[in-house]
């Protein structure tokens, strides 16, 4: 049955198509960005300015017009603007490769985002169009395992191309997984919309282009709601990714490959995430399951923050990475299911237009906060306060009642369940670090 499953999905030509150019190019965007940073780092020898403003190339104009880009993706065709973004990506990825100083890569790289913007809400407004309802939540984890398998096995690759070759042959990679997605896109349908009758009904003003998204999250309580909690939790994902390698240079100064096994185990437990709600068909109740995400993600932040080398031992930090790995899988699973079943067809271009403005604005800032933030209280103190305000967020949440007609059943069964389950995984761990500790205890008094 399982398999049945998979077969239905990808005997959709449409979505199958759609699937295979969005994976070719998480692959190709990863190994470009891994090359990107080497360029800068070690063949140009770019002082830290130039790669700090690496970041604001890529987020800034998606922070600028995203809005204007999800409003395209439902006034006009979406195949359409998927292909002539890709057009667009391919173009600067090429000029890319032969140019040789910073100043012009961040140039050419801050127009190629420009032209890749109108990409992201029109795939996901194509998605819901050609994915049946029952589906849809098998559709968006599906792409979400596939990026999280890019993001481990795209830098990896990367790594070991450039023991070999350049990183301008990395570049040259991404063009290549460029017309890969051109052609899967060239070969897609249209979709089966009168499209100039639709542009003809949603001709709007500017002002009116990038107020449509946030006027629609803000008049659906189950979406501004979504999206305040998986904001919150974005923001401090980014703000622990940038700074988690400062937090283990603190406590496990001569262990740097802690490093790379506690990103390993956060990622195995947003995959395996994905994999379970994979096999599922409906989510009943999706909003309770993206509060317990920022409970388990709390939760292990909490225990990471209060990590002690002398009292434990340096692989015990590693139990609570797949479990805030799970918490931010089902935050990123959910909100995207969530938003695919909430909004309206006619209006899901501009809502994700909306979001990709604040998610584009949250990895720009969030980096930058949490530097300041840990040279001014360190961080450990940082991360437990990170840690405090995001379980209390998510307890809060999952009490909180939802005045939505699609979860006005929900019992308190549901409630328990998930308490249930926090509780369970907080003294799980509270017991084995005490074990941990009367061992150690008894181990220094017999050396003794």
């Amino acid at each position: 049955m399982k398999v049945l499953k998979k077969e239905k999905l990808f005997a959709n030509s449409s979505y199958k198509k759609l699937f295979i150019s969005s994976t070719g190019a998480s692959f190709g965007d990863l190994f470009d960005m891994f090359a990107v940073m080497t360029l800068f780092t070690y063949v140009w020898h770019a002082n830290s300015l130039w790669i700090t403003l690496i970041p604001v190339a890529y987020a800034l104009p998606s922070i600028l017009l995203s809005q204007a880009a999800g409003n395209l993706a439902d006034r006009y065709d979406k195949v359409q603007l998927m292909f002539l973004s890709e057009l667009v990506r391919l173009l600067f990825t090429c000029l890319l490769f032969f140019t040789n100083e910073p100043l012009l890569a961040l140039g050419v790289l801050t127009l190629r985002s420009m032209g890749s913007v109108m990409k992201v809400p029109a795939q996901l407004a194509y998605v819901r169009e050609v994915v049946k309802e029952d589906q849809l939540l098998q559709a968006s984890t599906l792409q979400n395992i596939m990026f999280q398998i890019a993001k481990v096995v795209g830098p990896f690759l990367g790594a070991a191309a450039l023991t070999i070759t350049t990183p301008k042959a990395c570049i040259l990679v991404n063009a290549a997984a460029c017309m890969i997605s051109i052609g899967m896109l060239f070969s897609l349908k249209k979709a089966g919309k009168n499209i100039q009758g639709q542009a003809a009904r949603s001709s709007h003003q500017v002002k009116e282009t990038y107020s449509n998204g946030w006027k629609i999250v803000f008049q659906h309580s189950i979406l501004l709601r979504a999206v305040i909690l998986f904001h919150l939790s974005y923001f401090v994902v980014m703000l622990v990714d940038a700074q988690i390698s400062i937090f283990l240079r603190d406590v496990l100064p001569h262990h740097p490959e802690m490093l790379g096994w506690l990103l390993s185990g956060i990622g195995l437990g947003a995959l395996a995430t994905g994999v379970y709600l994979n096999r599922k068909k409906q989510v009943h109740h999706p909003f309770r399951l993206l509060s317990l995400g920022l409970l388990l993600f709390g939760g292990a932040l909490f225990f990471i923050s209060c990590f002690n080398p002398a009292v434990m031992s340096r692989y015990f930090i590693l139990i609570a990475a797949p479990i805030g790995g799970a918490g931010v899988g089902l935050n990123l699973l959910l909100f995207n299911y969530i938003v695919q079943t909430y909004s309206d067809k006619e209006h899901l271009g501009k809502v994700y237009g909306f979001i990709n403005t604040l998610t584009s604005a949250v990895l720009l800032t969030a980096p930058l906060l949490g530097g300041m933030l840990v040279k001014l209280a360190g961080a450990q103190t940082t991360f437990l306060t990170a840690a405090i305000i995001i379980g209390s967020v998510g307890f809060v949440s999952m009490l909180m009642p939802l005045r939505d007609k699609r979860e006005r059943n929900i019992q308190i069964d549901a409630y328990k369940k998930s308490l249930r389950l926090y509780l369970k995984l907080f003294f799980i761990l509270l017991f084995i670090n005490q074990r941990l500790h009367k061992s150690k205890q008894l181990i220094c008094s017999v050396l003794q």
